[in-house]
């Protein structure tokens, strides 16, 4: 029997951020570490709006302080409500802490490592499955 067809599908991430070479650098160091990586097109949140309506994640890692109307906190509670148990990290270099309490979410400080990004989603990842299994 072949124990391809028992193999679950890498978990997907929707990346919003708009520096274009930390973006590049999220997506290259989440695919290394086996998740599928959709990018916000030019971090816009809007964009990334669209996109959580239209598809499902796994995962959400946003710019806290998107440049336009629609903020990374949006996008995030946005997330939140779409799908409730999976994680959201929001980054920022702009604030020292989020602004209240976080609803499925981690708050980074930038800079941060990548690879404790990569713990973050691991272990979200590995909690949201959990759940589904004892569900």
């Amino acid at each position: 029997m072949d124990s391809t067809l028992f193999q679950a599908a890498s978990p997907t991430i929707l990346i919003v951020e708009d520096d274009a070479e930390l973006r590049d650098l999220i997506a290259v160091t989440l695919r290394q570490a086996g998740y599928d990586v959709v990018l916000a097109p030019d971090g816009s949140a809007e964009a990334a709006l669209d996109l959580i309506s239209a598809l499902e994640f796994d995962g959400l890692c946003c710019e806290a302080r998107l440049p336009g109307p629609v903020d990374g906190w949006e996008v995030g509670t946005t997330f939140s409500f779409v799908s409730p148990h999976k994680l959201t990290v929001y980054a920022s270099a702009a604030l020292s802490e989020p602004p209240g309490r976080l609803r499925n979410g981690i708050f980074l400080r930038k800079p941060f490592a990548l690879e404790r990004l990569v713990r973050i989603f691991d272990a979200g990842t590995a909690a949201a499955r959990a759940r589904r299994l004892w569900a």
